[in-house]
């Protein structure tokens, strides 16, 4: 059995990190509204780190905020990482 790792960074090869984004991306945008917006009411910048990052998509969107100071992506795939 593979471990989750070398399963992720094969699927980065492929491409199939891409669908991630797609099939992950309406729940994750809910999240990332309400946190952005919390954040928006205090008025107070946040860093953000995703653990297990992929390519790095959610890191990107997340940087977009004005409030966010600093994102950072860590990811055990190497490919998911060259592909971010």
């Amino acid at each position: 059995m593979k471990n989750a790792t070398e399963v992720f960074n094969n699927w980065a090869v492929l491409g199939r990190d891409l669908g991630m984004e797609e099939g992950h991306s309406k729940p994750v945008d809910e999240m990332l509204s309400f946190a952005i917006n919390e954040r928006n009411k205090i008025n107070q910048n946040f860093s953000f780190l995703d653990v297990g990052c992929g390519n790095g998509w959610v890191v990107r969107k997340i940087s977009g905020s004005s409030l966010c100071s600093k994102a950072v992506g860590i990811d055990g795939a190497s490919q998911m990482i060259e592909n971010a």
